[in-house]
């Protein structure tokens, strides 16, 4: 009597098949790399021209900031005497 008793009867029972429908996925390609790589190299472009702007014309500024030192001494003496 060590028998157990079988309360369901298994081969009554269906396993369903899994009917795996293939779609063709729809491939996006959301790569950014390209897009992030021309901004970057526009700031560089914009950032250099600006550079390149700055050293072309630091001479003529710094002759400006001396003439108007010069100018503003001339003022202080004559307005002195």
């Amino acid at each position: 009597m060590n028998t157990k008793p079988k309360l369901v009867d298994y081969s009554l029972f269906y396993k369903p098949t899994k009917n795996i429908i293939k779609k063709n996925p729809i491939i996006t390609k959301n790569d950014n790399s390209f897009f992030i790589n021309l901004i970057g190299i526009l700031i560089l472009f914009i950032g250099g021209i600006c550079i390149y702007q700055r050293y072309s014309e630091k001479e003529n500024k710094e002759i400006e900031k001396q003439n108007i030192i010069l100018g503003f001494h001339q003022y202080v003496k004559n307005n002195l005497k």
